[in-house]
C-alpha cells in the first residue's frame, strides 16, 4: 500500500488516530478518498480531520486536514511539530 489515511478525533494530535484505511493510489486520489469518506468518519468516529502517511517514505505525513480548516500539505524537509 502506497498511503494510509488516518481519521483523527483531534485534528492537531498525530496519536488520536480512530480509524485507518489503506489505499494503493496517487495522493491526489488518496485526498479525494478521505473527503469522500470524512462525512462517515465524523458520523461514525466523531472525527475532526484526517492525515495522509506516505508508506513508501517511511509514514511520513503528507497531508493534515481539519474538516473545518484548509488543506496542509508537508514536503520531504519539513518539520511537522504536534
Amino acid at each position: 500500500m502506497r498511503y494510509r489515511v488516518e481519521y483523527l478525533t483531534e485534528a492537531d494530535e498525530e496519536d488520536a488516530v480512530c480509524v485507518s484505511i489503506d489505499a494503493e493510489c496517487d495522493l491526489t486520489t488518496a485526498e479525494w478518498f478521505a473527503r469522500a469518506r470524512g462525512a462517515d468518519a465524523r458520523k461514525r468516529y466523531k472525527a475532526e480531520g484526517f492525515q495522509i502517511r506516505d508508506l513508501e517514505d517511511a509514514g511520513r505525513i503528507v497531508v493534515l486536514e481539519s474538516f473545518d480548516e484548509p488543506l496542509s500539505r508537508f514536503h520531504a524537509g519539513d518539520e511537522v511539530i504536534h
